[in-house]
């Protein structure tokens, strides 16, 4: 059997790449947030600032998934995961506070 092919080796990538898109969404959505704050476009920034919300909305689903096997992190992994949530929610909060989008 091919390293490839071994269901151990297989479990291990589909984790770390789950864990990985976690991540991205939440590094995106933040940027998105980013890209708000220098825009002078409010009408693309209602779009972003939706956008932003939805990459939350995606991690946060995810995670209440306790008993999902296609959502299985390290402890490592779900602390960094859930610490960028938590800034991207306060982020979010933070923007609709202020009136933004």
């Amino acid at each position: 059997m091919s390293e490839g092919s071994d269901p151990l080796h297989l479990s291990a990538d589909v984790r770390r790449l789950g864990a990985a898109f976690l991540m991205t969404e939440l590094q995106n959505g933040l940027a998105i947030l980013d890209t708000i704050d220098v825009s002078e476009d409010r009408e693309a920034d209602r779009r972003r600032f939706r956008l932003a919300r939805m990459a939350y909305d995606v991690v946060a689903e995810r995670l209440s998934r306790d008993d999902d096997p296609t959502v299985v992190l390290t402890e490592g992994e779900r602390g960094d995961i859930v610490e960028l949530l938590e800034t991207l929610r306060s982020r979010l909060e933070s923007a609709e506070k202020r009136g933004q989008p």
